[in-house]
């Protein structure tokens, strides 16, 4: 099988799921997507200081799937199943845990966080 080079997009994915997965959290793609894009909820409140979170504010939830399901594909993260929701979730694999190691010994600055500029859309003014 041919080997994917992985850019810093693939990398935050596998930092996130890492980092859930090391204080004993699986995620579902939502949840991936939501820490990657900055949603704050009842989900997501206790990972804001997850140092991929709202760092990829744009992307969609087709393209974090995409990314996921590629990562799953090379063998990077694999499925771990949950007998009370009777679902997949994500975890690493011993070759995503090495490559993401291996990518925050190399690389010790911390991602950039995007800020959304939200701005209401109908407003009160006095």
């Amino acid at each position: 099988m041919k080997e994917v080079k992985l850019n810093q997009t693939y990398y935050k994915v596998l930092i996130t799921i890492k980092a859930l997965n090391d204080l004993h959290y699986y995620p579902l793609n939502e949840g991936i997507y939501k820490i990657l894009v900055g949603v704050v909820d009842e989900d997501t409140k206790p990972f804001v200081d997850l140092d991929c979170f709202g760092t990829l504010i744009s992307f969609t939830s087709k393209k974090v799937c995409r990314l996921t399901m590629m990562l799953y594909r090379y063998g990077y993260i694999g499925r771990i199943f949950d007998t009370q929701t009777k679902k997949l979730y994500f975890s690493l694999t011993d070759k995503g845990i090495e490559a993401t190691e291996a990518f925050l010994k190399n690389h010790k600055k911390p991602f950039a966080r995007r800020n959304k500029n939200v701005t209401p859309t109908i407003v009160k003014i006095d």
